[in-house]
Parts: C-alpha cells; structure tokens; sequence
C-alpha cells in the first residue's frame, strides 16, 4: 500500500509531465480583450496599450510618422459614473468608429482609482494632466497637434455625441463623419 506522500509524488509528477506535453496550441488562450466598434481595444489595467496608447513619447512617434493630431482621453472608467457613460455612448458609437479611430491617434490616460496600477504610470498620468494644465473633470478630451505639443483644444465632461464630434472637428480642421 501506497503512502500519502507517495501518492501526491506520482500526481504532482503526472501533472506536470502532462503540462509539458500538452501543445501550446491545445491550451486555452487568454480572453481578447474588449473592443469597441472602431477596433480600438479601451486599456484597462489588463490590455493597456493595445489599440490605444498610454505613454505620450508613443502617441506622439506615431502622430509625427502619420501626421495625425492626437486625441487624449483622461478618463477613470473604474470608478466614474460619467466616464462610463462616454465610453459607452460616444467611444462605442458607430459615428465615432467611423470618423475619430481613422483620423486621430488616441492616447488613454486613466486616473486610477480602484484599480491597481504601477506607481510610474500612475505618477506620469498626474504629471501629463497637470503639464497640460487640464481640469479635474473627468472624462476630459485632449487635441494636440500632430507635433504632440502644441494644445489645440480641450472637451471636459461628456457632451452629446454630435456636439463633441463637432468640436473635433472644428479644432483639427479634420472632416469628420455625423
């Protein structure tokens, strides 16, 4: 008869042999990420950087290389009633997917709350509000221009979606669809 310990070996090293041996393409993969219409995944602390970026150097490499202006979302989806209703209503519409994504590189900077994030971006997230001189109010839109630097306008809080597209596009000169 086999002892407990004994038992628990042979396990422990059946388990592993079968992980080990299991094709990477058998094992389930990671959820996608959620996407809005425009295909620009919205960050969160799990998918950040993917569609969207969440370092300024980034947008900018891109608007310079693309000659596109930069739209920066300051958001904080995790614990604001607003932010989740802009996202919502205005990043998940079609109008939005169809004009905004193509013509405007986008730049989500979120003000965690009650998520978890690394210190450093938390850090840089308040400095790039506060270099900008942008207000608390959250969601805020940020248009700079395609240099990354110069500040072409700002959009606080969550104007109907027709409103904010013509905001857009009267601070870029970018024709935008309705």
């Amino acid at each position: 008869m086999r002892s407990a310990f004994s038992r628990f070996l042979l396990c422990s090293f059946v388990a592993c042999a079968v992980t080990l041996l299991v094709p990477a393409g058998l094992r389930a993969a990671a959820p996608a990420p959620e996407t809005d219409k425009s295909g620009w995944i919205l960050p969160d602390t799990k998918n950040a950087g993917t569609g969207w970026h969440i370092r300024l150097k980034d947008a900018r490499a891109e608007a310079a290389k693309d000659d596109k202006p930069i739209l920066i979302l300051f958001t904080g989806p995790d614990w604001s009633s607003a932010c989740k209703k802009f996202e919502s209503s205005i990043l998940r519409s079609k109008e939005y997917a169809a004009s905004v994504r193509p013509a405007m590189v986008g730049l989500y900077v979120q003000h965690f709350v009650k998520t978890d994030a690394p210190e450093e971006q938390v850090s840089a997230n308040q400095s790039l509000r506060k270099s900008l001189s942008v207000p608390a109010v959250y969601p805020c839109t940020v248009i700079l221009a395609s240099d990354g630097k110069k500040v072409l306008g700002i959009i606080p809080g969550v104007p109907d979606k027709k409103d904010y597209l013509q905001q857009i596009s009267k601070l870029t000169g970018i024709k935008l669809a309705e």
